[in-house]
C-alpha cells in the first residue's frame, strides 16, 4: 500500500492533473480537509469484500461509488461515515438528481466508528495551491501541510506546518536520515530512481532535482518513521 501511495504522490508532485476524483474527507481540529491520495478505507473495503449497495450511483468522479469520511480524535484515525450517491427520482438520470446518503450503519450496525489500522508517515497538503507565474504547474506547493506518523491507526506524532516550516523540517529530517542505514537502503532502491526520473521529465531543466535533492524535498514520503 505504501508503494502505491508513493507512486500516486509522485504523479501529484509532477502535477499531471486529470479530472479530479471526488475526494474523501478528513475532519481534524475543526476543519474538513479533502483527501486525494490517502484513504485507507478503500483498501479496507476491498480486503473485506464489502460492495456498494445496488442503489449507489457511480459517476466518473467517484469510480468505486464510495466517499469516505475520517476523523482523528483521542489520537486515533477513525472512519466515521460511508457516503454514496443515490437518485432522488428514479426516472431522472441527471447528475443534479443525486443526493448523498450515509450508509455507514449498513456495514457497521453496532459501531459508530471504525479504527483504521494504518502504519505510515502520511502527508496531507491543504489550503490554497500556490504556483509561480514563470513555471506554472511545474512549480507549485500548498499553503499548509499536515504530517502524521500513524502506528496501527494511532497518531504517534503530528505536525501542522505552513509551507516554510514544512521545507525547514524536511531538511532537518533529511540530515537525520543520512545518518541511518535506511538512507543507504533508499539510495539502492530502484523505485527512488524511477520517481526522480518521472519528476524531472515533466519539468524544465532549471527545476530538475538530483536524487539527493529529491529525497530531501520529499523526505516525509520516503521515511518509515519521523525522527
Amino acid at each position: 500500500m505504501r508503494k502505491i501511495i508513493l507512486i500516486i504522490f509522485t504523479f501529484i508532485s509532477c502535477f499531471l492533473f486529470a479530472t479530479p476524483e471526488s475526494p474523501d474527507v478528513l475532519k481534524y481540529n475543526g476543519i474538513e480537509i479533502e483527501l486525494y491520495y490517502f484513504s485507507p478505507a478503500h483498501k479496507y473495503f476491498r480486503d473485506k469484500g464489502l460492495k456498494a449497495p445496488k442503489e449507489a450511483v457511480g459517476n466518473s468522479a467517484n469510480r468505486d461509488f464510495f466517499t469516505f469520511v475520517y476523523e482523528i480524535f483521542d489520537k486515533k484515525l477513525y472512519l466515521t461515515e460511508v457516503l454514496i450517491d443515490v437518485q432522488k427520482n428514479e426516472s431522472n438520470d441527471d447528475l443534479d438528481n443525486l443526493v448523498e446518503k450515509n450508509v455507514f450503519n449498513d456495514y457497521f450496525p453496532s459501531e459508530d466508528k471504525i479504527l483504521m489500522d494504518v502504519t505510515s508517515v502520511t502527508v496531507i497538503p491543504y489550503g490554497k495551491m500556490i504556483f509561480t507565474e514563470k513555471y506554472g504547474w511545474s512549480d507549485v506547493h500548498y499553503e499548509n501541510y499536515l504530517v502524521f506518523e500513524f502506528i496501527n491507526g494511532q497518531v504517534k506524532k503530528s505536525f501542522d506546518f505552513d509551507y516554510n516550516d514544512f521545507k525547514r523540517e524536511s531538511k532537518n529530517q533529511f540530515r537525520k536520515l543520512k545518518r541511518t542505514e535506511e538512507y543507504e537502503k533508499l539510495l539502492k532502491s530502484e523505485m527512488i530512481y524511477k520517481k526522480v526520473e518521472l519528476y524531472n521529465e515533466n519539468r524544465p531543466k532549471k527545476l530538475q532535482l538530483s536524487i539527493y535533492e529529491y529525497i530531501k524535498r520529499n523526505i516525509f514520503f520516503e521515511i518509515e518513521f519521523i525522527q
